[in-house]
């Protein structure tokens, strides 16, 4: 239990340098062709892209939880009898054989425990101290021999739940009745399980849907068509896709766009200006990152300046 907590720790640090690596040092350029006569790249979305792969990192923890919890844990008892000779009397008696199983959420039984001598049950409550200092209390059914205390769940819950009081119950009034000669009791976590696959999925859906919504843009100069090919489009170009064709002799300057920003300070575009005096914004809307914006443009200058 402490070894996967670290393992997820340990992933979840490298997935937060990662994506912090990324928001610092990554470009929102990727040059997929660049030859004399071809020129093709792509602008990509990185602060959504950033912030959808931040919030998917969350479904990390709850497929996590989805492997840790156990959605059934059983305990099955049964009273065997056995003969007992004491002074050449035979006298009757009987042990309890418990079986403690565990149940995955397609009813599939995961593993198995036998428990002989079962002779009664109670609960566990361990405090422990958080980074703030915060008391927390942990609470799990124990199950008792005369040789060992083995816990009903591999857990332990935050919250004290009625059903765990049940379980006791019921396991004391079968000690407590020597006729009964079994005993079924289960707890059932399976609506945690399905929460956290839910939370799981909901995590990484709402992560590619930013993703996706980011708008990208993707700019073909092609001097043997000696033509511009400019595309926007969202849903990874599956859906509101926008393509803009232009000749490369219409080209007459290509220039970084400033604009006030309502946070103060400018955001910027890189902008094509055309011999017909229109202007030809390669987005639909300001940003900030101005030498990402003089990149852009030197890279489609020293192309077109190319012979």
């Amino acid at each position: 239990m402490e070894n996967q907590t670290s393992l997820l720790n340990y992933v979840l640090l490298v997935t937060n340098l990662l994506l912090f690596w990324f928001l610092s040092r990554g470009k929102n350029l990727k040059i997929h062709e660049q030859t004399q006569n071809k020129l093709n790249f792509t602008i990509q979305p990185k602060l959504l892209r950033f912030i959808g792969f931040f919030i998917g990192q969350v479904g990390i923890i709850f497929l996590y939880g989805v492997f840790l919890i156990i959605p059934v844990t059983q305990l099955d008892c049964d009273r065997v009898p056995q003969n007992l000779k004491a002074s050449s009397i035979e006298q009757k008696s009987s042990t309890i054989i418990c079986q403690l199983r565990e149940f995955d959420f397609f009813g599939h039984q995961k593993s198995q425990k036998q428990i002989s001598g079962l002779i009664g049950s109670r609960l566990e409550k361990k405090t422990e101290t958080d980074k703030e200092g915060k008391i927390l209390y942990r609470y799990r059914v124990q199950l008792l021999t005369n040789t060992e205390s083995v816990p009903f769940t591999r857990i332990a819950y935050t919250d004290y739940f009625s059903e765990t009081e049940l379980i006791i119950l019921k396991i004391h009034n079968f000690l407590a009745q020597p006729l009964e000669q079994s005993l079924v009791v289960k707890q059932d976590d399976t609506s945690k399980g399905y929460a956290a696959i839910g939370g799981t999925l909901f995590c990484f859906l709402l992560g590619l849907f930013i993703i996706a919504t980011g708008s990208f843009i993707n700019c073909n100069f092609d001097k043997e068509s000696n033509s511009f090919t400019l595309s926007r489009y969202r849903w990874f170009g599956k859906l509101g896709k926008a393509v803009f064709l232009y000749s490369l002799n219409e080209i007459v300057d290509i220039k970084v766009e400033s604009s006030d920003s309502s946070e103060g300070g400018f955001v910027y575009r890189v902008t094509l200006m055309l011999v017909s005096g229109e202007t030809v914004p390669l987005s639909g809307c300001y940003s900030s990152g101005f030498e990402e914006k003089q990149e852009i443009v030197k890279t489609i200058k020293s192309f077109l300046a190319s012979n």
